[in-house]
């Protein structure tokens, strides 16, 4: 029994000899780790330093209408101009739908332009009414009366002579008064009932033609409408900068407002830190600051406040004692950064210092 109880003491022994063992060894990883991440920061003794995340002018890259990508032209990390087309959506339906709307389009303009036709006609006959018949037409009444009003002459002395019967002379008589009639009618144009026919059949052309524009302008819009959506198949950069990421595969379906890429303007990086109100008066607009990014702890990167916040809306309290039993408030400080060789990204941490 003494035997076995010696021989689980000097187990548990010799466990307790191994875990202190372990639990040094770590302390000193961590402590390794801690001195390690310290020497990736400032001195504080040189000026403050604060702690912020890196951001910059991003842009999701949606479809405004539903589809199958068709074509992806862009990859993660490649740089694109504003105006290039990352994506493009398959648009066989929308093709033959803007057939459509051309062939309804082209039946419209037929149909307006014949309106057009027929407001020109009733507008001619309006015209012919209203202003009488032409000068040749007058000219030939004039003749037809004046050969009838001769012919009555004769006939009337030969009848008197008793050379031709009544009968003869009163169908010279009668063409005489037709002659006349033309004549009058060919001198004072169409009578108002005529008008009148003629201005209503200009209206109605009118309203025929009305009609048809509208329907023209109903088919162009539509044919616009469809134009625009096949646009849209065709996904282009609103700004120059860089794919961060592409969320998309060609063949994929994608939905309206669906985000299959993220362009990023690396050129305007930033960071905001929170800096305590009791070293505001140590920063200034303008003042230009020293920049570590963990990813590459030997670099040095600048950077200058581009603003402070003014209002106590912008601040969010921090817990301490430096201010007696208040808490003391943090305000939001923008240091725009020199990203010029573009090796920031946005969501990197950033350590700020300001110099003194």
């Amino acid at each position: 029994m003494n035997k076995y109880r010696n021989g689980s003491i000097a187990v548990l022994i010799a466990g307790t000899v191994f875990l202190s063992g372990c639990s040094a060894a770590a302390a000193n990883v961590k402590g390794a780790f801690k001195k390690e991440s310290a020497e990736k920061v400032f001195n504080e003794t040189e000026g403050i330093v604060s702690q912020g995340v890196i951001e910059a002018n991003e842009v999701s890259i949606n479809s405004k209408i539903p589809g199958r990508i068709a074509k992806i032209l862009v990859e993660e990390g490649a740089e694109v101009k504003a105006g290039n087309i990352l994506v493009e959506i398959a648009s066989e339906e929308l093709k033959a739908k803007e057939e459509q709307a051309i062939a309804v389009v082209e039946a419209a303009k037929a149909a307006y332009d014949a309106a057009k036709g027929q407001v020109s006609a009733a507008n001619a006959t309006l015209k012919k009414a209203e202003n009488g018949a032409r000068s040749q037409e007058i000219a030939q009444a004039q003749a037809a009366y004046d050969l009838w009003q001769k012919t009555f002459e004769r006939v009337q002395k030969l009848y008197e002579k008793g050379a031709v019967p009544a009968q003869k002379l009163d169908e010279v008589k009668t063409q005489l008064e037709v002659s006349k009639q033309q004549l009058s009618i060919a001198k004072e144009g169409a009578r108002s009932e005529d008008k009148s026919g003629a201005q209503a059949l200009v209206a109605q052309a009118i309203g025929m033609e009305q009609a048809a524009k509208s329907k023209l302008d109903q088919a162009e819009a539509g044919l616009q409408e469809v134009r625009a959506y096949i646009k849209d198949t065709k996904i282009v950069s609103p700004i120059a900068g860089v794919a961060t990421v592409v969320n998309a595969h060609e063949g994929e379906l994608v939905s309206t407002g669906m985000s299959i890429a993220t362009i990023s303007d690396l050129n305007k990086a930033w960071v905001e830190v929170k800096v305590k109100e009791t070293d505001l008066e140590k920063i200034k607009i303008g003042q230009q600051v020293n920049v570590k990014i963990p990813s590459y702890s030997q670099n040095v990167f600048s950077g200058k406040v581009v603003r402070i916040n003014q209002k106590p809306d912008f601040a969010t309290k921090r817990a301490t004692n430096d201010n007696g039993d208040f808490d003391i408030l943090a305000f939001g400080v923008k240091i725009e950064l020199d990203n010029k060789e573009r090796v920031l990204r946005p969501g990197m941490t950033a350590f700020v210092q300001f110099k003194k």
